[in-house]
């Protein structure tokens, strides 16, 4: 799964430079008609290294590391194109290596409030369902988010027949995604975020769940995150499945959304 979202420049020693150039220069002659700033690169990328790799309440690497990292393109007028991966567990996703993610949308605002409307496409490199031989992971989602000060709403929908490699029937399945993270001072940000599962004809697999962390930015673009998160399905369909890990029947079961702590260390530039 992905979460959620999703994209994430070294210059602050080059403007520190300039100011003080700049201000023993007025000193000595009137400062000279400042030139025009220069225009934000509209392609940024992003890295990150994760004690574990969570999305939506549920380890995707077997409660181990993961890396990740994406690039996006963002127009001025608000359309934006971009591409995420992660590597994953195999044990987990049969056979699988990475998950791929392939987003374009729009965002925009209405006053103080922003819009988004996206279309993702997630890929999962060599994997196939433990639960139906041959079931592909891959399925596809819309995005539609608003958002106002420190707090986020989105809905995710799912458009594909296929979802997750579990259900034939999965189009129109729901998660929704509240987010409110308020600027705690001194590069400090308090993250929360509560989440619902919906899934169309299976309800029994639906899911509440839950995070809390704080994250910190870092000289050179580098912000370090802590996060606890918890996933609860009152049919424990998600948190006490089977997976089959190979061929030879080995069969490995896991709480996938047992109580967690994630640790990331990611980077944009």
């Amino acid at each position: 799964m992905k979460s959620s979202s999703r994209a994430l420049l070294p210059f602050a020693s080059a403007i520190a430079l300039a100011a003080a150039l700049a201000t023993s220069a007025q000193a000595q002659t009137a400062a000279p008609e400042a030139a025009p700033a220069a225009e934000a690169l509209p392609i940024t990328g992003n890295f990150a290294i994760t004690s574990n790799y969570i999305s939506r309440g549920f380890t995707q690497s077997w409660s181990k590391p993961a890396i990740q990292g994406g690039v996006d393109y963002a127009h001025a007028s608000g359309f934006f194109v971009g591409t995420w991966l992660s590597s994953i567990s195999g044990t987990e996703f049969r056979g699988g290596s990475s998950e791929w993610g392939i987003y374009a949308g729009y965002a925009g605002t209405l006053g103080d409030i922003g819009y988004t409307a996206a279309l993702y496409q997630y890929l999962y490199q060599g994997s196939t369902s433990p639960f139906v031989e041959g079931r592909k992971y891959d399925y596809t989602e819309v995005k539609l988010g608003v958002s106002k000060g420190i707090f986020s709403f989105n809905t995710f929908i799912t458009v594909s027949d296929d979802y997750f490699g579990t259900f034939d029937k999965g189009r129109g399945s729901l998660y929704l995604d509240l987010n409110a993270n308020p600027d705690l001072g001194n590069g400090y940000t308090l993250l929360t975020h509560i989440g619902v599962g919906a899934l169309a004809k299976h309800s029994y697999a639906n899911w509440v769940d839950y995070k809390v962390g704080v994250s910190k930015a870092l000289p050179g673009n580098w912000t370090l995150t802590g996060a606890v998160t918890y996933a609860q399905d009152k049919d424990k369909f998600w948190t006490g499945s089977d997976f089959a890990a190979d061929s030879t029947g080995n069969t490995y079961t896991k709480r996938l959304g047992k109580t967690a702590l994630a640790l990331t260390l990611g980077k944009t530039f």
